[in-house]
């Protein structure tokens, strides 16, 4: 009798997997012990916005404007989220965010990442989407602790924090399912597996900046 073929680890299974170490640096960065423990100021978590609606902006152009069969199975614009990033900004900084030389290096690293990746390997920017949608898991347990430390109420300053209101878990249930049904089989699962480690690297640094200005 013959044995059953080896089945490959699905994609997203080594996503979560592989990245869990740079996962947990990246939450130690202090940054989310300011959100999670106290000590955040609207002036930190504007810097955050501004950075994510920097680093965010990058990505989804570059997925948008993809002609990759795989990119283009799983990107959907409801996953856009410079939208909200924008409103929030908007209703708490109106006049701009001044940030540091640090964070704006960071800021400016990650992108040139995001760039580079885009021109010699695109499907691994699928590997950088996984971790900045994932992050509206953690970002459910986040918004009522931001929104209790300064004093924000409903969806004032709180836009991409709420992005998916109680339908979090499910919607990064169909992401997975569409990423996996995508990119599983494609010969590009370790270079997005790489790309997801490198970007919760880039996180980390960048939130690590705004934590502790230079």
């Amino acid at each position: 009798m013959s044995s059953a073929p080896v089945q490959s680890p699905c994609v997203m299974d080594r996503l979560r997997s592989e990245t869990r170490p740079h996962h947990d640096r990246a939450e130690q960065s202090g940054f989310g012990s300011l959100v999670m423990e106290g000590g955040l100021t609207k002036d930190l978590y504007v810097v955050h916005l501004a950075a994510w609606r920097r680093i965010l902006a990058q990505l989804e152009q570059a997925l948008r404007c993809s002609d990759d069969e795989v990119i283009r199975a799983v990107w959907d614009e409801d996953l856009a989220k410079v939208p909200l990033l924008d409103r929030d900004l908007d209703a708490l900084s109106p006049g701009g965010v001044t940030w540091t030389d640090g964070t704006a290096k960071a800021v400016g690293s990650f992108n040139a990442m995001v760039d580079r990746l885009e021109r010699e390997e695109p499907r691994s920017l699928l590997g950088v989407l996984y971790v900045l949608e994932g992050s509206t898991m953690g970002g459910s347990v986040m918004k009522p602790r931001i929104a209790g430390q300064l004093g924000l109420e409903g969806d004032h300053g709180l836009a991409y924090y709420g992005c998916y209101g109680t339908n979090v878990g499910p919607h990064f249930k169909a992401f997975r399912s569409s990423m996996a049904d995508a990119a599983n089989g494609t010969g590009a699962e370790d270079r997005i597996v790489e790309a997801g480690k490198a970007t919760f690297d880039g996180v980390s640094e960048i939130l690590r900046t705004i934590a502790s200005p230079e």
